[in-house]
């Protein structure tokens, strides 16, 4: 700007002593007005571009919180879950659907819900092809599915035919899902955590 000042003032004085007052007053002129747009050109172009900064972040926050809101419902199942399978599922007062090994109407389906809910939210704010969060709730909600069945085939099978080889059976049919919940449980949380990381 000074640079600028300094070659107009210059310019102007230059053509004073040249021509006329009035030319050199209409290029002061002509000179004023360039320079209120180019300020005004600069002003509109830092305030859009505060502007975007801004809608970014507000993107940004919006997402982070649906980032810890997933984790929340994520933290709601696993503690669901263990309720569910290693505490209150042998308490009596089961319901009908429980007993027969299904999970339609218990706490860990309506937490699966809600994880699914918002698995779904996550996929809006994120639009991200590689991760289909929505689709790692419904590998939760699955394993789970099974995993009720299975409890339910060993508590009608206190007693199997044939001796201990049943037992073994399903005994390690049921291992072998703890092992997939455990294993899909923690990929999930730290593929959130990778997710959240690069927002920040």
């Amino acid at each position: 700007m000074l640079i600028l000042g300094t070659l107009t003032g210059g310019y102007f004085f230059g053509i004073r002593d040249a021509y006329q007052l009035d030319q050199a007053v209409h290029f002061l002129y002509a000179a004023a007005a360039v320079t209120v747009a180019a300020a005004l050109g600069a002003l509109v172009w830092i305030a859009w571009q505060q502007l975007r900064l801004n809608k970014r972040e507000v993107t940004q926050a919006r997402t982070l919180v649906t980032i810890w809101n997933t984790k929340v419902a994520l933290r709601r199942v696993e503690t669901v879950f263990d309720r569910y399978f290693w505490g209150s599922y042998w308490h009596s007062g089961r319901t009908f659907e429980e007993v027969m090994g299904e999970l339609k109407g218990t706490p860990l389906e309506q937490s699966l819900d809600a994880l699914k809910c918002q698995c779904q939210e996550l996929d809006r704010e994120t639009h991200d092809p590689r991760h289909r969060w929505l689709g790692n709730a419904r590998d939760l909600s699955g394993v789970a599915t099974a995993m009720a069945r299975e409890r339910y085939q060993l508590d009608l099978c206190d007693t199997p035919v044939g001796g201990n080889h049943g037992t073994a059976v399903l005994n390690r049919d049921l291992e072998v899902l703890v092992y997939t919940w455990s294993a899909r449980l923690r990929s999930f949380d730290h593929q959130l955590d990778e997710l959240e990381s690069t927002y920040h």
